[in-house]
């Protein structure tokens, strides 16, 4: 149903924590928007969020989430 390659770019690209992602509800409707111009696959916010979180519970190495870089 969802693309986790999609999903793992636009997650690096917005470096924001997936708890913050997910509790910000304009942050997630963007995420979902953006999502969905590049995936073509309409998807509610509340769907993507439980789905990114089931996915970052998987670890990186995985094929969750990746790890955020900070400075």
């Amino acid at each position: 149903m969802f693309n986790d390659d999609i999903l793992r770019g636009l997650y690096v690209k917005y470096d924001v924590t997936c708890d913050k992602l997910v509790c910000n509800p304009q942050l997630m409707s963007k995420f979902a928007a953006d999502y969905t111009a590049i995936s073509s696959h309409v998807v509610e916010p509340s769907e993507l969020s439980h789905h990114l979180l089931n996915i970052r519970k998987r670890g990186e190495a995985n094929g969750g989430l990746p790890r955020l870089l900070r400075n």
